[in-house]
C-alpha cells in the first residue's frame, strides 16, 4: 500500500551518492511500535534466560516456520514495485566519508547474525538479521514476522535477542536484548506482505562474567490447583522473567494440619473437616490402595477413587509396556489385549435357532443352561486369549486414567510453584554498531541491480535435498526483479534467484553495492519468503518487500532512539 509522503531533513550520504542517489524522504503515519523489554531488569533476565543452563535454549532453538512458505511466487513484467520518491541512501557505519574500493574475495559481513525468541508455541526459535546504521548504533533489521507473532495474534515475540556472528552457542560480540520494535502500520494491522520488515532497537551487548548455581524458587502456597495454574501461566507469559523448569507441586501436611517440611502451615477449615476431592499422583494412590490393580474397578480404600478410564489412540500411547506413568506422575496409561469371539462361537446362535438338539456341539451345556449360569462362563467360552493383526502382532486398546483422594485422607494442604531462577553475572560490552558495524540503507532503487544476500539458510528443498544446515553464514548473488505472491498479500515485492532454503533464511540482508574489503553496503531488502518458481522441487527464488520511502519512514522512527545499558 502506497501512502503520501512528507519530506524530512537531510541525512549525510556517501559511497552511493556518486552513483546519482538523492537524499532520503520521510513517510508519515506509517509506523507501529511495541516494547520488547522495557526495563533494565527485564533485559537482564532475558539475557540470563539465553545464557542460562549451559545455553540450552540457544542450542535447542529451531528455525522459525511461521508464515515461511514455499509459495507460488511469480515474476511480473508490469505492476510490481515502484519508487514513491527519489532514490535515497543512508551510509553504513564507518563508510560516511569513505570512497568505494574493490575486493576479489567475498568477505562475510560481521553485521549478520541470528535473532532468537520464544514463538507462539512456547519454544525457542531463530531467524537471520543484520545490524544497520543508526544514531546510537543500536539498530537491527529483520523480517516483520520475526518480531510480530501473527500466528497467535500476540503483539511481539518473547525474549527477543540479536546475536551477531552466532555459531553453535558462541556469542563472540555478546547478546543484544531487544528494547523496542518498529514496523509498518499495514503489517502490524493487516499483515501486508509488502511490508514484512522490522527495525528493532537493542540495549548494549552483554557477556557472562560469572555464573552461579541456579537459585531455587518457591511461590506462596495457593489453596487450589486452579489458583496455582493461573499463577504459573502468568509467570510463563511474563517476558521479563528468567524462570525455568516451573511446575506445580502439592504442599502436604499431617492430619493435625501441620505444614510441609518448609514450615508453611495451612489452616484447617470446614473443607478439611468434611474432606473434598483433590487429584493425587499414581504412586500416592497406590500407597493408599496396596495390592490393588489400578487398571481395574476397585473397590478402593475409603476416601479414594479412580476416574473412569478414557480410551485413547495408539499414537497417544508412548510405550511398548502394558502400563506406565506419565512424566509428572499424575496419569496412568495402560493397554489391554483385544479379545475376539472364535469362529465356532460366533456361529453358535445359528445352530440353536435352526437345529433342535443343543447337545450337538461342545458348548451346548453353556447354550442350554439357565440365564444365570450363562453369564458366569461367558467370557472364557466366547473369546480367544488375544487377537492378532495380519502381521501376527497382538492388538490392543489403550487407556489413561487419573486418581483422587479426599483432602483429609491425602494430607494435601495446598499447591505451590517451584522452579529455577537464573543467577548469571553479566558485563557490558558496548554498543552493537561499535562492535560489528552497521549496514547502510538504500530505498527507491531501480529493479535489476545486483545485490548480495547474506543469511543462515536451513532445511530441505521440496524434493528432500538437505542443502544447508543453518549453522554458518552463507551468501547468494543476483539481480532483483519484480515478484507477486498473493498468498502473503504481496503485490509489490522484489525477488532474486537464490538457492537458499528453509526458515533460517528469513530475515537475510539484501545488500546493494556491497564492498567486501570493508564488509559493508546498503540494506535494500530482507528475505520474507522463498519459492520454487519452476516447480522442479528445488527452491530457486527468495523475495523481499521493496524498500521505498515508507520503509525509510519506519527506519527513521527507530534510528534515533537511545537504548542504553542493562548492567
Amino acid at each position: 500500500m502506497k501512502r503520501s509522503l512528507a519530506f524530512g531533513g537531510l541525512v549525510a550520504t556517501a559511497g552511493l551518492l556518486a552513483a546519482g542517489l538523492a537524499t532520503p524522504a520521510q513517510a508519515t503515519n506509517t509506523v507501529s511500535s511495541d516494547t520488547l523489554a522495557n526495563t533494565n531488569l527485564a533485559a537482564q533476565e532475558v539475557a540470563a534466560f539465553w545464557y542460562g543452563e549451559a545455553k540450552a535454549n540457544l542450542i535447542n532453538a529451531t528455525p522459525y516456520g511461521v508464515e515461511t512458505k514455499v509459495v507460488n511466487a511469480k515474476h511480473v513484467s508490469t505492476g510490481g514495485p515502484s519508487a514513491d520518491t527519489k532514490p535515497g541512501v543512508v551510509p553504513a557505519i564507518g563508510d560516511e566519508k569513505k570512497t568505494a574500493s574493490k575486493s576479489k574475495n567475498v568477505n562475510l559481513p560481521k553485521t549478520s547474525g541470528k535473532v532468537f525468541f520464544i514463538g507462539g508455541d512456547g519454544r525457542p526459535h531463530w531467524c537471520t538479521a543484520t545490524s544497520v546504521q543508526s544514531g546510537y548504533r543500536n539498530l537491527v533489521a529483520t523480517a516483520g514476522h520475526c518480531v510480530y507473532d501473527t500466528e497467535s495474534n500476540k503483539a511481539t515475540l518473547d525474549k527477543w535477542v540479536f546475536i551477531p556472528g552466532y555459531y553453535q552457542a558462541k556469542t563472540p560480540w555478546g547478546i543484544y536484548v531487544g528494547k523496542q520494535a518498529f514496523t509498518h502500520y499495514d503489517y502490524d494491522v493487516y499483515e501486508d506482505g509488502d511490508r514484512d520488515y522490522a527495525f528493532v532497537t537493542v540495549y548494549n551487548g552483554v557477556l557472562p562474567e560469572s555464573v552461579s548455581a541456579d537459585r531455587n524458587y518457591e511461590s506462596k502456597v495457593f489453596r487450589t490447583r486452579a489458583e496455582a495454574e493461573k499463577e504459573l501461566r502468568r509467570l510463563q507469559e511474563d517476558k521479563s522473567t528468567g524462570w525455568s523448569d516451573l511446575k506445580i507441586v502439592e504442599v502436604r501436611g499431617d492430619h493435625h494440619g501441620r505444614g510441609d517440611h518448609h514450615g508453611r502451615d495451612y489452616r484447617r477449615g470446614r473443607d478439611h473437616d468434611r474432606g473434598y476431592k483433590v487429584a493425587v499422583s499414581v504412586s500416592e494412590f497406590a500407597k493408599l490402595n496396596p495390592g490393588k490393580d489400578l487398571t481395574g474397578n476397585g473397590p478402593w480404600a475409603e476416601g479414594t477413587g479412580a476416574d473412569a478410564a478414557v480410551e485413547i489412540g495408539k499414537s497417544d500411547y508412548r510405550s511398548y509396556r502394558d502400563s506406565y506413568v506419565s512424566d509428572d506422575g499424575s496419569t496412568l496409561y495402560f493397554r489391554k489385549k483385544v479379545e475376539r469371539p472364535t469362529p465356532s462361537e460366533t456361529s453358535a446362535p445359528a445352530p440353536t435357532a435352526t437345529s433342535a438338539p443343543a447337545e450337538t456341539s461342545t458348548p451346548a451345556p453353556t447354550a442350554t443352561s439357565t440365564p444365570a449360569e450363562t453369564s458366569t462362563p461367558a467370557p472364557a467360552a466366547t473369546t480367544t486369549p488375544a487377537a492378532t493383526d495380519r502381521h501376527g502382532r497382538h492388538e490392543y486398546t489403550y487407556f489413561k486414567r487419573t486418581f483422587w483422594a479426599t483432602k483429609q485422607q491425602q494430607g494435601v494442604r495446598g499447591y505451590k510453584i517451584v522452579g529455577k531462577k537464573l543467577a548469571i553475572g553479566l558485563k557490558d560490552v558496548g554498543r552493537l554498531g561499535d562492535n560489528v558495524g552497521g549496514q547502510g540503507l538504500a530505498y527507491n532503487q531501480k529493479l535489476g541491480k545486483p545485490v548480495f544476500v547474506f543469511g543462515y539458510p536451513s532445511g530441505q528443498h521440496p524434493d528432500g535435498n538437505n542443502a544447508f544446515t543453518g549453522k554458518t553464514l552463507k551468501y547468494s548473488y543476483g539481480k532483483t526483479f519484480a515478484v507477486q505472491v498473493p498468498e502473503v498479500k504481496g503485490e509489490e515485492l522484489q525477488g532474486i534467484k537464490s538457492p537458499f532454503t528453509g526458515e533460517g533464511a528469513i530475515g537475510s540482508s539484501w545488500l546493494l553495492n556491497y564492498q567486501s574489503a570493508r564488509r559493508v553496503g546498503y540494506l535494500n531488502g530482507v528475505t520474507s519468503g522463498l519459492a520454487d518458481t519452476d516447480k522442479n522441487g528445488r527452491i530457486d527464488t527468495s523475495f523481499s518487500p521493496y524498500f521505498d520511502g515508507e520503509t525509510y519512514g519506519v527506519y527513521k522512527a527507530a534510528a534515533n532512539l537511545w537504548s542504553g545499558k542493562i548492567v
